[in-house]
């Protein structure tokens, strides 16, 4: 966690701060213990400080381990050297030099705040809360230690909590960008929406707000669904986006656009940073999810090719050049490259679940059940991998299993279609045709565009010889999915029958060429260029 929410590292503006133990208040903490030591001993410190102050981390060091030397000084000593090693990003060391500070001298609240803070570049959110409270506690007065107190109960996802905390402070919270974005992120996170309203007033009004902050909080107002709201914001950075343009910030205006729906806008400033940096894969990314959006799938994944070849190993990128790949029916190119981000980002189980798809694509159906299984070990209860693995049990004709956890996925989720739907299947499979036609029937009533289960009620029905509902269903069927290569064969099955060769012999013949088409498209493979 870092003061905007965002990633961060130390700098020398850590001295700077409102309660810096070191700067300005030139160990004013300790200032009671240094009127007892010797002119020696307070040199040592003083010097410490001052250097220290100045970013001479090497000399501060040096003096620091003077003041070890004498008991009286070591507390305050220690502490400083922690918070050299914070400066220094070296946290385990800062943590020990801290803590021992500690144990000498409990009143020492600066080292109390560093503590803090390096338990937060620990992600250790916890210790960190403890810290802050004990500082805050010893000093309630503290601008900045209340404020990381509540940037670490937001980041522990306690929001009233950090609304508590920073209270008596909300008024001086509400002059900063910083600070508003923190009140923003609690009140979106609660719901807020007329708080979150007057956050948003309140930045109008704020004359030096950082393009990095506007466009974290226009993100914010876009994902609580204040997009007109959003677009302002992004709106008042466009300017100086465009005066000096960097790949990066272009990059950022671009996602924001994007999540609100502005498509033109988004490709405007992914292209410009592109232009700006030809070697930006997450530009490249980021046009190929526009170009999705606009439904230019073979748009798409000409960038995916030179986001894939500028970042190889990008997990992210090569999911969604293995989603788009299978979309396009290109399964052969769309498996190792789903296979790879799976082994990269093992813990996204998104990867997992369409990778198991390529591979129901593919055929690989042994493998497409293996992974279901993994996923379902964490998840068992959830519906749609439930659904997912009856699905494959159909495919791999273990009808007993299929109808179990179908059934399981339709307890969790009762309204869903696909689950009911293959249920009908596997019912059909083993020949119960009363139980298969009552499940297509009722898919139809909750969802009357489902074609493929019009088809499937249809060729019952032709089995039947239920004649007149099944042409009807079965014309419904291609009206809705007219690629449908089932449909067009029952329906001539079904023509034939009533003596309608013609017609019979065209159903026939648009069959055949549809699963001619679709034979050759599960045959492609990308060519990769060189």
């Amino acid at each position: 966690m870092c003061r905007t929410g965002r990633s961060a590292k130390p700098s020398g503006s850590f001295f700077r701060r409102l309660d810096g133990w070191v700067g300005t208040a030139k160990l004013g903490l300790a200032t009671l213990l240094l009127c007892c030591l010797s002119f020696a001993q307070v040199n040592h410190l003083e010097n410490a400080a001052r250097l220290l102050n100045h970013g001479q981390l090497d000399g501060a060091e040096s003096e620091a381990r003077q003041a070890l030397k004498t008991l009286s000084t070591r507390a305050v000593a220690l502490s400083i050297l922690g918070t050299i090693r914070f400066e220094q990003q070296r946290y385990a060391e800062s943590e020990d030099f801290l803590t021992k500070a500690l144990t000498l001298d409990t009143h020492l609240v600066g080292a109390r705040i560093t503590l803090g803070e390096t338990y937060v570049f620990e992600n250790k959110l916890p210790q960190a809360r403890n810290s802050f409270q004990e500082a805050l506690r010893r000093d309630p007065s503290n601008f900045n230690t209340r404020y990381d107190l509540a940037k670490v109960e937001t980041s522990l996802n306690e929001f009233e909590k950090s609304l508590d905390v920073v209270r008596p402070v909300e008024a001086q919270l509400s002059t900063s960008d910083e600070g508003l974005l923190l009140l923003a992120t609690d009140y979106a996170s609660l719901g807020k929406r007329q708080e979150l309203g007057a956050v948003y007033e309140k930045w109008l009004q704020l004359r030096s707000a950082s393009d990095e902050a506007s466009l974290d909080f226009g993100i914010l107002l876009n994902n609580s669904g204040m997009t007109e709201q959003a677009k302002n914001i992004f709106h008042g950075v466009e300017a100086k986006t465009e005066a000096n343009p960097s790949a990066l910030p272009c990059l950022r205006l671009a996602r924001g656009y994007l999540a609100a729906g502005v498509l033109d806008r988004a490709e405007k400033y992914a292209a410009l940073g592109l232009s700006v940096d030809a070697h930006c894969a997450a530009c490249n990314l980021t046009l190929a999810e526009i170009a999705e959006q606009q439904g230019i799938s073979e748009k798409a994944l000409a960038f995916l090719l030179q986001a894939k070849k500028q970042d190889p190993e990008n997990p992210e990128i090569l999911f969604e050049f293995g989603k788009v790949c299978l979309r396009r029916n290109l399964v052969k190119d769309a498996v190792p490259a789903l296979e790879r981000a799976v082994a990269l980002a093992p813990e996204n189980d998104s990867y997992a679940y369409v990778l198991v798809s390529a591979h129901v694509a593919d055929g690989n159906l042994t493998r497409a059940a293996s992974l279901l299984s993994q996923l379902l070990h964490k998840h068992p209860d959830d519906a749609i991998l439930n659904y997912a693995m009856g699905a494959v049990y159909y495919l791999q004709a273990k009808y007993s299993d299929a109808e179990t956890s179908l059934k399981k996925s339709l307890k969790t989720q009762p309204d869903q279609v696909a689950a009911s739907y293959y249920l009908a299947l596997t019912y059909d499979a083993t020949g119960d045709d009363e139980q298969a036609t009552a499940l297509l029937r009722d898919s139809i009533k909750r969802r009357p565009d489902h074609g493929l289960s019009y088809v499937k009620l249809g060729t019952i029905l032709v089995r039947q010889h239920e004649y007149d509902e099944a042409r009807s269903d079965l014309e419904k069927a291609i009206s809705i999915v007219p690629d449908s290569v089932e449909a067009h064969y029952q329906l001539g099955v079904l023509l034939r029958r009533l003596g309608k060769t013609a017609e019979s012999e065209d159903q026939f013949a648009q069959s055949r060429k549809l699963e001619d088409e679709q034979r050759s498209r599960l045959r492609l493979q990308l060519l990769l260029p060189d």
